[in-house]
């Protein structure tokens, strides 16, 4: 998968009760190119982040200290179609049953390959998001971020590379807050402390183009102390 590709860009949530295999799982999915993870350790936990958070896939642990992953798949499955990949240490095709019936979308049972793991993941994520478009539609303009261009007011104004990062991350999290700092961790990686102000540039630079009224934003909000939000 390309490094550019809007799969890498998803929000993955690991439910693992094994702290080194969560880590371990992290770890795997960042050095393949993801970067924005989140874990949880049991099913309270997997439901308070995927209550607050926009996940657009869930690797589930069967056996978690509060009850069966098998519960926390149906939860999600109340009011999403976020695909579910199954952890499992048994090999036991009733143990995919079960997946299966709550939710679940595939199955893998440890231990894994970390490739193994990683084309699932990726296989899953492409017959899930396969018709997304990067088309964002606003009251004020109409984003194309595979073109590069924001459409409004019957013209045409191009984007950076640098503000396309910016706003893939905002609109992979869409009406939630994201914090400055992962926001330049995306964009400058491993170099980002200290690019607090490039940011904000760049932040002024998309309302510019985004806004009907830039310095009174109703889409690219500033959240203070904390980061921005964009309003779809």
């Amino acid at each position: 998968m390309n490094a550019e590709s809007p799969l890498l860009k998803k929000h993955i949530l690991i439910v693992d009760d094994d702290v080194s295999l969560n880590r371990s799982i992290k770890d795997i999915l960042i050095s393949r190119g993801f970067k924005n993870i989140s874990c949880a350790y049991s099913i309270s936990e997997g439901i308070d982040i995927f209550s607050v958070s926009s996940i657009d896939l869930i690797i589930l642990d069967v056996m978690l200290p509060d009850g069966e992953g098998y519960l926390l798949a149906k939860y999600v499955r109340k009011t999403s179609d976020v695909p579910i990949l199954f952890l499992t240490a048994k090999n036991n095709p009733d143990d995919e049953i079960r997946g299966l019936d709550s939710g679940g979308d595939d199955f893998v049972t440890k231990p894994f390959l970390p490739k193994v793991l990683t084309y699932r993941i990726i296989a899953l994520l492409r017959r899930s998001y396969k018709n997304e478009s990067e088309v964002i539609h606003l009251t004020s303009c109409t984003i194309d971020l595979n073109n590069a261009s924001v459409e409004k007011n019957g013209q045409y104004l191009s984007l950076t590379p640098t503000e396309i990062q910016i706003l893939r991350k905002l609109y992979v999290n869409k009406n939630y807050i994201v914090s400055t700092e992962s926001i330049c961790d995306t964009v400058w990686g491993l170099e980002s402390y200290g690019y607090e102000k490039s940011l904000m540039v760049h932040i002024r630079n998309i309302r510019e183009k985004i806004e009907l009224t830039p310095s009174k934003p109703i889409h690219l909000i500033t959240v203070k102390g904390l980061g921005y939000k964009l309003k779809v």
